[in-house]
């Protein structure tokens, strides 16, 4: 016969029983809570303040979801991504370069989202070129986060004082502009022709804008893209040393008063601000007037890894949140970055008279798989080898140019 107690006595043992269900709840409640764990590489102030901003906003939102942001170095972003997937601890979310996610979607790691995608408004939006980076075939690995590109910076004050009225629109205006603005110490143009895939970047813009191709380099519109650069070198407008400065090394040249124009992106806006120089961006030169400049694309993409169910259906949820027209608007702006968004990238561009050239350049800008597919970074490595052998006289622009071809053809089978 079980035992009886008075009204409100219990004993001892009841007391541990109840207390000790009470922090198996709470316990459990901890346990419920799912942490996103986000890797990057970002580290300048603004888009670390628009990480730190859409966590906390996002964190509110969702109270039983978590953001662990965790840093990682640009050149080992990839490699670290797949080796935490092969032992078992994917990330959430890896911030993966444009270029790179069809390379890291071959080796199986990450989810294909095309089903939530297809459900976000700011999807059907999306410029084509960023869509273009993250799909293949019918499956989609990641979101935009933004785009940029390339432009043409230009220092006003010393444009006046050479008598260039206004920033070159065509290549032979370029030439000629740039001869009349170098004046030693002063280069009339900077960009980059370092070997990294800067360099592949950087001449994209004359490639594609001439109709040329990565996967036919030994075509006209190639040897006219890269002959142009080796003019520019040889006549002194543009440093030898050129192949060997990063975009960061080209920005300094043009800050610290060494070159009157430079090839650049959006993202360096705020320093070239700083500096206190008078400076122009439009977009960049292209062959003949009347012609539309064909810029690649940059930026990282929000891709989910393949794991645990809550984390891949709590990485989506993040990246619904993000998609707000007016979040993307405010992310986008602290990174220095175009929308990827249409509706939105117009709005900054009205905005913002300095980003309207990276705007008006977004419905024909090309994400740079779209030649080679998952081998592009193979094919970007034969490239800049050309690039860096002829502007070193190392090689002929047509020796060069074939060595990379021959480099290049098999990848192209393989993409």
């Amino acid at each position: 016969m079980p035992q009886k107690y008075p009204p409100g006595k219990f004993p001892l043992w009841w007391k541990f029983f109840v207390c000790g269900s009470v922090a198996a709840l709470c316990f459990g409640t901890a346990r419920a809570e799912t942490t996103v764990e986000i890797v990057h590489y970002f580290n300048v102030p603004g888009q670390i303040q628009g990480l730190q901003d859409i966590q906390k906003d996002f964190e509110a939102a969702n109270p039983d979801i978590k953001l662990k942001f965790t840093y990682i170095p640009f050149a080992e972003l990839v490699s670290r991504t797949l080796q935490m997937a092969a032992v078992r601890k994917p990330p959430g979310i890896s911030c993966i370069d444009n270029p790179d996610v069809r390379h890291v979607a071959k080796s199986g790691v990450l989810k294909d989202i095309s089903a939530a995608v297809e459900k976000l408004p700011t999807w059907k939006d999306t410029y084509q070129g960023p869509k273009n980076s993250v799909t293949e075939g019918d499956k989609v690995y990641g979101v935009p986060i933004g785009s940029n590109s390339l432009a043409l910076f230009s220092n006003k004050k010393m444009l006046s004082d050479a008598g260039v009225t206004d920033p070159p629109k065509t290549w032979d205006a370029l030439k000629e502009d740039a001869a009349k603005l170098t004046k030693s110490p002063v280069y009339g143009l900077v960009f980059s022709a370092t070997n990294t895939e800067e360099s592949t970047w950087q001449w994209e813009p004359f490639l594609w804008s001439n109709g040329g191709s990565l996967l036919d380099l030994t075509a006209e519109p190639a040897k006219q893209a890269l002959q142009l650069w080796v003019d520019l070198v040889k006549s002194g407008s543009v440093s030898k040393d050129s192949v060997n400065w990063n975009q960061g090394d080209v920005a300094n040249q043009f800050i610290g008063g060494q070159a009157a124009m430079m090839v650049m992106g959006p993202w360096m806006l705020g320093q070239v601000h700083k500096s206190g120089i008078d400076f122009s961006v439009t977009p960049m030169p292209v062959p003949k007037e009347g012609m539309k400049p064909v810029v690649p694309l940059g930026g990282e993409c929000w891709c989910v890894l393949k794991g645990d169910p809550k984390i891949e259906a709590a990485a989506l949820k993040f990246i619904e949140f993000v998609q707000d027209p007016t979040r993307l608007e405010k992310l986008c702006n602290t990174f220095n970055y175009v929308s990827s968004v249409r509706s939105v990238a117009v709005k900054q561009g009205q905005a913002n008279p300095e980003l309207e050239p990276f705007v008006l350049q977004m419905d024909t800008a090309r994400a740079r798989p779209e030649e080679g597919g998952a081998n592009y970074t193979q094919v970007s490595l034969a490239a800049r080898t050309a690039i860096q052998q002829a502007l070193t006289g190392a090689k002929s622009v047509e020796d060069a140019l074939a060595e990379a071809a021959a480099k290049i053809k098999p990848l192209a089978a393989k993409k």
